[in-house]
């Protein structure tokens, strides 16, 4: 099974409320260049998940309108949440290959925790993963992938 994961491009400053915060001009352009270099991975996507929160739906649509899909929302792919929480979601079935749009430092823990790689796999705006796998467990997951934003 393929899973990739995409943190959220640059959001706009901390005002308020986190969860409102929005894609700056630069943060749309990093999702648009990803989508435009990882186009053949990114169209074999048939779901996207992404967390509540307004920047990450903003990059989920990014690449939904893209490739012709729509975004699920997930409550549970907020950046605080367990991973294995996340792990227990994707073992309860999903179409694959399944897109995750979320946060740091959850994306940055799925990825790491995922292939048994620490904190080696940086997961900066944009970045995207790939990852392959039998098994939703803690190393048993092949990183076939990461691109990061320029």
């Amino acid at each position: 099974m393929q899973l990739l994961i995409l943190r959220h491009g640059e959001a706009e400053p901390m005002q308020i409320d986190d969860a409102a915060r929005q894609l700056t001009g630069r943060g749309r352009a990093q999702v648009a260049g990803i989508c435009e270099r990882r186009t053949e991975a990114l169209s074999a996507v048939k779901a996207i998940w992404a967390s509540p929160f307004v920047r990450t739906r903003q990059t989920a649509e990014i690449v939904a309108d893209k490739f012709g899909l729509s975004v699920k929302t997930e409550p549970l792919l907020i950046g605080d949440t367990r991973p294995q929480q996340v792990l227990d979601l994707l073992q309860r079935g999903s179409d694959f290959p399944l897109l995750l749009v979320s946060h740091q430092p959850l994306v940055g823990s799925l990825v790491n925790g995922l292939c048994g790689t620490g904190n080696r796999y940086p997961m900066g705006t944009a970045s995207l993963a790939s990852l392959s796998t039998e098994v939703w467990a803690d190393g048993c997951a092949e990183l076939d992938w990461l691109q990061h934003a320029v």
